[in-house]
């Protein structure tokens, strides 16, 4: 049982490992037993299920204050920006679910220096892909509107909004990191709390930039990049207020190289799914534009639609991600399999009522959303 259930620990961490609780930050074996329940899977997806759906939410209130001005090639180069946007920072959204099963692992068997070197090495590696991002902003916008290959206005439109929300680059990844970590305790609450104020804070800003002042795309773009930067900090005081009251952790176990690697291998494949599937939705919207403007916007609505009902689904996942790893990390399979099983029982049964409402309300929802008799 211990070979089958024993989780890829960095050697450093191993070593560190003695008898005295307190070497390596662990916690009694008895606090780390667990039951994985109804009731415990809720207790973290309800809560991040909640958090999840403002980033939609976000998404749509962003179209609809831009489908206010009645452009429809406005709306169709936000829809573009946002997607080649997406396609961008999916591709880093290991940022969050790898650093939450990895500090769930950690949880589950007690090691909380290892739970804070998790989070600081995700921070390194968003600062830097940040950096890196933010500088190339120029270029993957071109980029950008050369695959999509739609009409100049929707192009300038989409170049706009790609190049301003670029420039948070490394403020979005830190939050990245930040919700990982929080998620990873299992921590749902907080995690709500966190996305609330970051989107909260987009929406306000979306109504004031982009409809009140009248900026349009520019205001939605530069709302969205405020909102992360406030919301990185109001993440990083928290997390690093809470590990003030923990051991210091050594610098040579925060760049131990093999927990590095051990966590970009993790990745790699987190990035590889996510990029595959936002590829496929980037090669959609390419199509959508080449049949005309009015397509491509008419797609952007129905495409949030659809995203509301995968971010929908997404705190199930959360749950799932938390639980296994800290049933892995405590090398306990009844509560893994037990995990899986309920994560998938919520997650088709929601699966089934979203497709029921988008069914029964679809074209209500989509009145809602664009004043365009074309677009509707």
């Amino acid at each position: 049982m211990a070979k089958k259930w024993g989780t890829s620990v960095p050697r450093s961490s191993r070593n560190q490992q003695g008898s005295n609780p307190l070497d390596n930050g662990a916690i009694p074996a008895d606090a780390r037993a667990f039951s994985v329940t109804n009731r415990s899977v809720l207790a973290i997806a309800v809560p991040m299920t909640l958090a999840y759906l403002t980033t939609p939410l976000l998404g749509l209130v962003d179209t609809a204050v831009v489908g206010q001005f009645g452009d429809a090639a406005l709306l169709g180069g936000l829809a573009a920006g946002a997607l080649a946007f997406d396609v961008v920072f999916t591709t880093f959204n290991f940022l969050r679910s790898g650093t939450t099963g990895l500090v769930a692992q950690a949880f589950g068997r007690g090691d909380a220096l290892e739970e804070q070197a998790v989070f600081w090495r995700a921070v390194l590696i968003a600062v830097v892909a940040g950096v890196v991002l933010a500088a190339l902003s120029p270029l993957i916008a071109v980029g950008a509107q050369w695959f999509m290959d739609a009409g100049p206005r929707v192009s300038e439109a989409m170049g706009v909004y790609v190049r301003i929300r670029l420039l948070a680059a490394p403020f979005s990844l830190i939050n990245y990191a930040v919700l990982g970590y929080v998620l990873g305790r299992g921590e749902g609450g907080l995690g709500l709390v966190l996305q609330l104020v970051l989107n909260g804070i987009n929406i306000a800003l979306c109504f004031l930039l982009g409809l009140e002042l009248g900026w349009g795309v520019s205001g939605v773009a530069w709302a969205t990049a405020t909102g992360e930067f406030l919301a990185m900090l109001l993440g990083l005081a928290i997390v690093v207020r809470r590990f003030r009251s923990s051991p210091p952790l050594p610098r040579h176990r925060l760049l131990d190289m093999g927990a590095f690697r051990h966590m970009l291998s993790l990745n790699r494949d987190i990035m590889i799914r996510s990029f595959s599937l936002l590829a496929a939705f980037a090669l959609f919207t390419r199509q959508g534009a080449e049949f005309g403007t009015v397509t491509l916007a008419a797609n952007a609505v129905l495409m949030n639609f659809f995203l509301v009902a995968g971010y929908f689904l997404d705190g199930f996942a959360t749950a799932a991600e938390q639980l296994a790893g800290r049933a892995i990390g405590a090398r306990a399979a009844q509560p893994f399999r037990q995990a899986v099983r309920l994560t998938l029982f919520w997650g088709f049964g929601l699966a089934g009522g979203a497709t029921l409402v988008l069914l029964l309300a679809g074209a209500n929802l989509v009145a809602v959303v664009t004043t365009s008799q074309e677009v509707r």
